[in-house]
């Protein structure tokens, strides 16, 4: 959740817009036309005309930094070709992915589905010379999803997503095998987030997952916020290419196993540098966990992590060759108990987690020496304060050596006030006040990096 409205460690530069149709623009005869012969009348000009309709059509290029204006008169006079209009490849997958659920969704077992979420968000900040800066917007996520049976106990899901901002620069559909940044995709993105097969035998306790897919163990409160592996929360737009097994040996547990694919260009996630997978034995990660929400006495969810990325810490930072496995484990739990006769309940949760080796501090700019291994959070919950409304405080404090969260940036504290209107099982409300401050600084820092940010936001779910 608290991703989206942060500022991400990292910024990438956005490419320009892609657009089939640009300006009217003349432009020289193909190669391919033979030219008419010079000594031709009236009859000869009309014979080129026609031969010209003959001809390939093909788009001239844009006028621009990389294209180069007419060079003669002559040149400049020519007719343009008639052009074809035509879509860019990011609005013909999305036509022929909008028919292909048009028409799915006629049959039977298949579902169309998907959310809106609109909001207005802002920050103030304070960087580490004192220096203050401050931003607001209004910003919206928008996911189309169509997922169905096959038979044979195949199942398939496709979504389409996009993050909008009113101060985006550009828009750009995103089609590779890394996200552009530890938040995901920027604003003015989209891309496909969830494209996977499913067998799900019928009756079995096991099923397994192939393709790109959301995966998510947050605290089972109002923010469910994680330490690791929590996909696409608030606005942001992130995924997990791989495969994912889970099994449920018996009624109180299910096991998870996740194999996820990290491009060496980065990965599709919140796993934050000095993390990098050029290295060829760091493409493939793993996340194992156990979770039950069987509820025992007050608990009602208890969850166990381990993560696995070999050879994918530079711990002397990315320029150097070495490179050592990263390993973090995660308890997660959350209790709650009745608070009188009205429905009203109090809700606490908790995660702690652990990384045996860190970078160093001088690779992530925090001081000298190993990064910090422990980081947690604690959250305070009351459901139903009134019907329908919730209201909830957490606070997080996590070391710069956890590489692995996109709700909480590495060498921060978080404090956070959040309230929730369930108005219905389609729309609900949200509006969160937040502060994150660094923990360490470099000998010789005068202020800490501090940040302030405030959303409001609503949800509509289709």
């Amino acid at each position: 959740m608290a991703r989206a409205a942060s500022c991400s460690a990292t910024s990438t530069t956005k490419p320009g817009r892609d657009r089939c149709a640009g300006p009217r623009l003349t432009a020289p005869r193909p190669a391919c036309a033979p030219a008419p012969p010079q000594s031709a009348g009236p009859a000869r000009r009309h014979r080129g005309r026609s031969r010209r309709r003959l001809i390939p059509i093909t788009a001239p290029p844009r006028r621009g930094a990389h294209t180069r204006a007419a060079t003669s008169t002559a040149e400049a006079a020519m007719p343009a070709p008639s052009r074809r209009p035509c879509l860019p490849s990011r609005c013909r997958l999305a036509v022929v992915l909008a028919l292909a659920a048009g028409a799915a969704h006629a049959e039977s077992g298949w579902k169309a589905s998907g959310d809106l979420r609109m909001g207005y968000v802002a920050s103030e900040s304070r960087a580490r010379s004192g220096a203050g800066s401050d931003a607001d917007s209004l910003r919206a996520r928008l996911r189309l999803r169509l997922r169905g049976e096959l038979g044979g106990g195949w199942h398939a899901s496709g979504r389409l997503a996009a993050r909008l901002d009113s101060e985006q620069d550009d828009t750009q559909f995103w089609m590779r095998r890394y996200a552009p940044g530890p938040s995901g995709l920027e604003d003015g993105q989209g891309t496909i987030d969830e494209a996977y097969l499913e067998y799900r035998p019928a009756d079995a306790r096991w099923r397994l997952r192939l393709g790109r897919f959301q995966a998510a163990w947050g605290l089972d409160d109002v923010m469910k916020k994680s330490l690791d592996q929590n996909d696409s929360s608030n606005f942001d737009i992130t995924w997990t290419d791989g495969a994912w097994l889970q099994w449920r040996p018996g009624d109180d547990w299910t096991a998870h196993l996740v194999l996820r694919h990290n491009d060496r260009r980065g990965p599709t996630g919140s796993l934050r540098p000095p993390l990098a997978f050029d290295h060829g034995g760091s493409r493939v990660g793993v996340l194992a966990v156990a979770e039950s929400t069987t509820a025992i006495g007050p608990l009602v969810q208890r969850v166990v992590t381990l993560n696995w990325l070999p050879s994918a810490l530079h711990p002397y930072g990315v320029a150097d060759p070495r490179v050592e496995d990263y390993l973090a484990v995660t308890t997660k739990a959350t209790a709650q108990w009745p608070l009188g006769a009205g429905g009203t309940t109090l809700r606490l949760g908790g995660e702690l987690g652990y990384a045996p080796r860190t970078p160093r501090r001088e690779a992530v700019g925090s001081g000298a020496g190993s990064a910090g291994s422990l980081s947690w959070q604690a959250s305070l919950n009351v459901i139903d304060l009134v019907p329908g409304h919730d209201l909830a405080l957490v606070y997080g404090r996590v070391a710069d050596g956890w590489l692995l969260s996109g709700d909480f940036r590495p060498n921060d504290t978080l404090a956070e006030v959040r309230w929730v209107w369930r108005a219905s099982e389609a729309w609900q409300f949200d509006a969160r006040l937040r502060r994150r401050e660094e923990i360490d600084l470099p000998a010789g820092v005068p202020h800490a990096r501090r940040d302030d940010d405030l959303y409001v936001r609503a949800t509509w779910r289709f």
